[in-house]
């Protein structure tokens, strides 16, 4: 695979949000922000993305409310949440409902990379764009 995912980075915090942004971008992906889930859903709606990096904990629209809609209007994205504290619970919630994975903050900038990689891979496979062996191999990754 030699396309890099299309990531959404959706948090309120301006400054953990334009640094993830930045770093992303150095890893040569294409990354646009959102700063509400809000504008998550309007971006969603106007463009194309693989991965949403969704902060769970926001005013108005939370994480989960975000996610909820984003379900509803059937966006094709893998969606990865962040978040600074979080449940047993909480997480397990989040995976049974369609998230891909969760991430406790500051998460590392290889965790990141790698759960984003996983997503796509995740996304590639249920399009039936790459297959179990391309995945297993790792080649899908590349």
């Amino acid at each position: 695979m030699t396309n890099k995912a299309r990531i959404l980075v959706v948090d309120d915090e301006d400054r953990f949000r334009q640094s993830l942004s930045r770093l992303l971008k150095a890893e040569g992906f294409p990354v646009e922000e959102a700063r509400d889930g809000l504008d998550a859903l309007n971006k969603l709606a106007t463009n194309e993305f693989d991965v949403v990096l969704l902060d769970m904990k926001m005013p108005g629209m939370s994480g989960a409310e975000t996610f909820n809609e984003m379900q509803l209007q059937g966006f094709d994205v893998e969606t990865v949440c962040l978040t600074g504290h979080t449940s047993i619970s909480d997480a397990m919630k989040l995976l049974q409902n369609g998230v891909f994975d969760y991430l406790l903050k500051p998460a590392s900038m290889p965790e990141i990379i790698q759960t984003v990689q996983r997503a796509m891979e995740r996304k590639l496979l249920r399009h039936g764009e790459i297959g179990v062996t391309e995945l297993i191999d790792g080649s899908a990754s590349r």
